[in-house]
């Protein structure tokens, strides 16, 4: 059977009625904040999966999230989902003055820039620091303060001294304590310096940390595998020749 969008809304009208779910109803916007960020982490594991199948399950996930939030507002009267697409049409429209309007921009850049500079117009901005939520995980948001902050020149011309600030802050962060507070501050120091080095190279952070992720928990699986499932009855040496035939065989 093929649904569509209205059967949805009405769907999860139901699980929201008095004979529905017993735990959909007792939901409210912050209660469904976890399943919100844990569906579109399911929905970058997918993609980058190159699963299409699970990608279209997951994005369903995150669509059932979307849905479940509008009829939360529309039962306290807040807004409704039509409220919902009519603000992203319309922000679509009005941002995309060469698409929808006389605007002439021709590349990318441009596009960019427009886009910024009709958003700056929309609402009143008193720091380019203004639109980086504070509850964006902390790699990503590292990646945008930096962005926004070379969007009105503080930025460097080129990746150069971007690495040299990154071999900077190490040597500060060796210079300390181990597990002092004062160590901590230059860790920190460093993760944002190599954004930085990412954002210059044209690099998500996020994502290519979630790659290595992905790649230390796959070849950690296959030395536990060659371990018998009981790497702690081996040394240090042997796990690691485990680790250089796991990598071999990743990169067949």
């Amino acid at each position: 059977m093929n649904y569509t969008f209205i059967d949805l809304l009405s769907i999860m009208h139901k699980l929201r009625s008095e004979e529905g779910c017993p735990w959909d109803k007792e939901q409210n916007f912050n209660s469904l904040l976890p399943y919100l960020l844990e569906e579109s982490y399911e929905y970058i594991d997918a993609v980058q999966s190159g699963n299409a199948k699970l990608m279209a399950e997951e994005l369903g996930d995150v669509l059932l999230q979307v849905v479940f939030h509008a009829q939360i507002a529309k039962e306290e009267g807040k807004f409704t989902i039509e409220d919902v697409i009519t603000e992203i049409c319309e922000k679509m429209v009005r941002r995309h003055p060469h698409v929808f309007g006389n605007e002439d921009l021709k590349t990318s850049k441009d596009v960019l820039t427009k886009w910024e500079e009709i958003k700056n117009t929309e609402k009143t901005i008193s720091s380019a620091m203004d639109k980086v939520p504070r509850s964006m995980v902390a790699l990503t948001r590292a990646q945008e303060l930096s962005r926004r902050a070379a969007k009105v020149g503080f930025d460097w011309d080129n990746p150069k001294p971007v690495l040299e600030k990154v071999k900077e802050e190490i040597g500060e962060f060796e210079a300390e304590q181990p597990g002092s507070q004062e160590a901590e501050a230059e860790f920190g120091d460093i993760l944002f310096a190599l954004v930085n080095l990412a954002r210059h190279k044209g690099i998500n952070a996020e994502t290519a940390l979630a790659r290595a992720n992905a790649k230390f928990e796959k070849r950690f699986r296959q030395v536990e595998i060659m371990a018998g499932g009981k790497p702690q009855d081996f040394t240090l040496e042997q796990l690691e020749q485990f680790w250089e035939k796991a990598k071999k065989t990743s990169l067949k």
